[in-house]
């Protein structure tokens, strides 16, 4: 089995083929092999890039977001204090106005008091008067005319006025 010793002529022969075969395919497949290879590691390349930018753009983008979120939550909260201070102003305007109404209502009664208190006394006047004509009248046994007992009242009014 001459197929396993080595023969020169067989050697020289593998040499050849082997080279021509390397020099068809140089000049056959190793362009597009190359090509593809080329065009498969920038495609792979694009895509990292585009990738790398894809997540820098969706950091840019999250940062944003808890941005808004943090100025959301800040005006919330400004909100808030605002509402409440809002809230205690209204409540001591209102305080305020209830202590104005009260003070007004307080005035009001006082008035009408001293104005009830001023018909009194002008009807116990009266009063006092028709008692001091009618006793008069029956002291001096004279019925008193309107002159006289006009006279009567005024000196009896003057003098009750004195008394107090």
């Amino acid at each position: 089995m001459d197929l396993l010793s080595l023969n020169n002529g067989m050697i020289v022969w593998s040499w050849a083929t082997f080279i021509v075969l390397m020099f068809v395919l140089y000049r056959i497949a190793w362009k597009p092999l190359l090509g593809a290879v080329e065009t498969r590691e920038h495609t792979i390349s694009a895509s990292l890039k585009r990738a790398e930018e894809a997540q820098a753009e969706a950091e840019k983008l999250l940062a944003e977001q808890q941005k808004k979120l943090a100025d959301a939550q800040e005006e919330m909260q400004k909100l808030v204090k605002e509402g409440k201070s809002v809230a205690e102003k209204m409540k001591n305007d209102i305080i305020e106005q209830a202590r104005v109404e009260a003070q007004k209502i307080k005035e009001r009664a006082k008035a009408d008091i001293e104005k009830e208190r001023e018909t009194v006394i002008a009807s116990l006047k009266q009063e006092v008067a028709d008692i001091v004509v009618e006793a008069t009248s029956q002291l001096i046994g004279v019925a008193v005319d309107k002159t006289r007992h006009q006279k009567i009242i005024d000196d009896s009014i003057a003098g009750f006025g004195r008394k107090n």
